[in-house]
């Protein structure tokens, strides 16, 4: 089960709690993976997985590269230059059933010389803000919509095939349960190649969540539905002109987000402080402390104002 996969078991008592003490030796110390791991979360895992074993091996290989890639750390500063051509936005509006969604246009611009590591983080920085605008919402779930025109341009280079397929995996992997629908209009006949080689890795029950729009009638009839036509661009059926891409309406949008998550984590790393105070540890406090440079026998050392 995976990134789009429906609820396959109900809820056992004691499973959300069983799942976290499976991984506790990850989540202990580090506030950024307790913010990650809510009940909310560990409830998504379960139900992606079916069992609190399985759940916990993928949640386990989720922490774990949560600690190496980082996302907590990414902030709209380090991935603004991959959205200046509005291939890949967050929409600041949501669906009918107030779901947030990721528009993928390749019709758009993309910016020259984006590397395949660059694009990653902003795809990652997309899915965590996309999260945090859903949970703000109350919707666990997001709305993912690909635009497929000028799949064949050789001048799309970004993102690579290789790459479309590692974004693919990253959500099907580390965001499992957070997306509803996923519509891919107008494919081309190189697009199935793709198609061919992410599909092995989805279940069966997350393929048929989505949804193929091959003509401007099949579009209109796969969007409509859910997505009011004033927020999507014409070439979708909606009123919305091909240039109307705002970057300082996205920069606003996801800068506004990203405030949102850095004190949920400022929040935690508090708490984790005063937990370990009160088990009489040593820990540093948050506040920098301001320093000098003085001379000790000829040698400089750094000092520390009061």
């Amino acid at each position: 089960m995976g990134w789009l996969s429906e609820p396959v078991i109900a809820e056992e008592d004691g499973s959300v709690d069983e799942l976290r003490e499976s991984v506790r030796d990850l989540l202990d110390g580090n506030p950024a993976l307790q913010v990650f791991a809510s009940d909310a979360c560990l409830r998504r895992y379960l139900t992606a997985r079916g069992s609190v074993s399985k759940a916990s091996q993928q949640l386990r290989n989720t922490l774990k590269w949560r600690l190496d890639f980082k996302p907590h750390d990414l902030c709209w500063d380090q991935v603004k230059d991959c959205a200046t051509g509005g291939r890949l936005e967050l929409l600041l509006d949501t669906d009918k059933n107030k779901r947030p969604i990721i528009l993928y246009r390749l019709r758009a611009p993309a910016k020259t010389g984006t590397t395949s590591e660059e694009y990653m983080q902003y795809w990652v920085h997309c899915l965590e803000s996309a999260s945090k605008m859903g949970d703000e919402l109350g919707a666990s779930k997001s709305v993912l919509v690909f635009d497929m025109e000028g799949y064949s341009d050789p001048k799309t280079i970004m993102p690579t095939f290789m790459t479309r397929v590692d974004l693919v995996r990253t959500a099907q992997a580390h965001y499992p349960e957070r997306l509803g629908l996923a519509v891919v209009c107008n494919p081309p006949f190189l697009f199935w190649a793709l198609w061919r080689s992410i599909s092995p890795f989805l279940d069966p029950v997350t393929k048929s969540k989505v949804c193929f729009a091959c003509n401007e009638q099949e579009v209109k009839a796969a969007l409509e539905p859910h997505i009011d036509s004033h927020i999507l661009y014409s070439s979708l059926g909606g009123t919305l002109p091909e240039d109307g891409y705002s970057y300082d309406r996205l920069t606003s949008l996801m800068q506004g987000l990203d405030k949102k998550r850095g004190a949920e984590l400022a929040a935690a790393k508090l708490l984790e402080r005063k937990a370990a105070k009160a088990k009489g540890e040593e820990v540093l406090d948050a506040k920098p402390l301001s320093s000098t440079v003085a001379e000790v026998d000829g040698k400089p050392v750094l000092q520390s104002k009061s």
